[in-house]
């Protein structure tokens, strides 16, 4: 397993629970975090308070013990990953959410260096998630 790979997995299996290693500890301290130009948080978000504040921004969306991430694939080539996967959980007011997510990253020196996060955002604009 290449250490790009490695570092991929090791994210998501923090980013899932199955880890106890905080996320941040996976990224760069001068990461990017690109959303899509439509998404409501803006971007791009420059360093790692920023990443982590915006990352903080989406916590009220979700009950965080529902989350489930069924990742679809996992490709890996030199100093790039993307992962595809499908998010799984309940809003806030128990109404159910499931979107398809592409992340794109970056990796350098060990670290997660760039992020671009492409999900449905016409499909969260018609969930309500952020009126």
């Amino acid at each position: 397993m290449s250490n790009n790979r490695h570092l991929i997995e090791q994210y998501f299996a923090s980013l899932t629970g199955q880890s106890d290693t905080p996320i941040s500890d996976y990224f760069d301290s001068d990461i990017i975090w690109h959303l899509p130009p439509a998404h409501p948080f803006g971007g791009p978000f420059i360093g790692l308070s920023a990443v982590l504040e915006m990352l903080g921004k989406g916590s009220h969306l979700f009950r965080f013990e529902t989350i489930t991430i069924d990742r679809r694939a996992t490709i890996v080539e030199d100093d790039n990953a993307a992962v595809h996967f499908i998010l799984n959980a309940k809003m806030h007011d128990d109404r159910d959410y499931c979107n398809e997510y592409l992340f794109r990253f970056q990796c350098q020196d060990g670290k997660i260096s760039q992020v671009w996060e492409s999900m449905d955002t016409y499909y969260q604009y018609q969930a309500g998630m952020f009126n």
